[in-house]
């Protein structure tokens, strides 16, 4: 998780004391993005401030869809601000080309970067409910090389995790463009945020896993075991089946909003590109 971010957007301020002769020149200058009171601006800066808050919170299941839920929230709005046409006028000056050239980057390696996660969540699906079949049959072989494959795939979310750490880069050099800023700020929280929930996905599915489970199979006896003992076996047994199910549910639900931010990052791509193409 990265921490460390500003509080605060780069957007311009009033300059207090100024006579009225120059209110007609800080109007001009301030065409590039909207005014701070913008309403779009102002719900785009409480979108990064509760971003930012939810990457404190401890990996769980519930903070990490909240998180995927901002995460959709944040892209949809900062691609409404790129379609405003103070922004687009800005996006079209030469002085932009570097930090558009950048998101164009950042965006589209997120967006890979969310294609690959969403098919390593089938995947993990995929494996659990193997898992979950090996519990049911006493299978202890097949239940072994589920969590197996398993453990793979948890580290292939941490490696794809590694990845998002370059998505950092846009507005950097641009620090004092109104726009770039505001872009800069939003993609910042939006890489870190995305590190968060692919290393989140990973504890809270290693955390989940059956080990235990494989853990019982073995420590079970050949011999027919007393009564007392079958039924707490299978006490364990319909307990651990009722959470794989529940782990089932909510990597359905993790598929389902990581497209959402897919193409959300899509939409921007898009977008950009379509603002900086000349129209033949």
């Amino acid at each position: 998780m990265v921490a460390g971010f500003p509080r605060s957007l780069s957007l311009p301020g009033t300059l207090a004391g100024k006579p009225r002769s120059s209110e007609k020149s800080r109007h001009v200058r301030s065409t590039s993005l909207p005014s701070p009171s913008n309403p779009l601006i102002s719900h785009l800066g409480d979108e990064i401030q509760a971003l930012r808050a939810s990457l404190s919170h401890p990996h769980s299941s519930t903070s990490i869809s909240s998180t995927l839920s901002l995460l959709d929230h944040l892209l949809s709005s900062l691609h409404d601000l790129l379609l405003l046409p103070q922004s687009q006028d800005s996006i079209r000056r030469p002085r932009s080309a570097s930090w558009t050239d950048h998101l164009l980057d950042d965006s589209l390696r997120l967006a890979d970067a969310f294609g690959s996660f969403r098919s390593e969540i089938i995947t993990l699906r995929d494996h659990q409910s193997a898992a979950q079949t090996a519990i049911r049959r006493r299978d202890e072989p097949r239940l072994a090389s589920s969590l197996r494959s398993v453990k793979k795939t948890e580290k292939d979310l941490v490696r794809l995790a590694s990845t998002i750490r370059e998505t950092t880069r846009s507005a950097a050099d641009l620090a004092d463009a109104e726009l770039a800023g505001v872009v800069r700020d939003a993609m910042l929280v939006v890489a870190s945020a995305s590190e968060s929930v692919l290393l989140g996905v990973s504890s809270v599915s290693s955390a989940s896993s059956a080990v235990r489970s494989l853990w019982r199979l073995a420590s079970m006896p050949a011999a027919p075991a007393a009564k007392k003992k079958e039924m707490e076996d299978e006490e364990w047994r319909r307990r651990e089946l009722e959470r794989m199910e529940r782990m089932e549910e909510w990597m359905a639900e993790m598929e389902t909003k990581s497209e959402g931010v897919f193409k959300g990052l899509v939409n921007i791509r898009v977008s950009l590109l379509n603002m900086i193409t000349p129209s033949l």
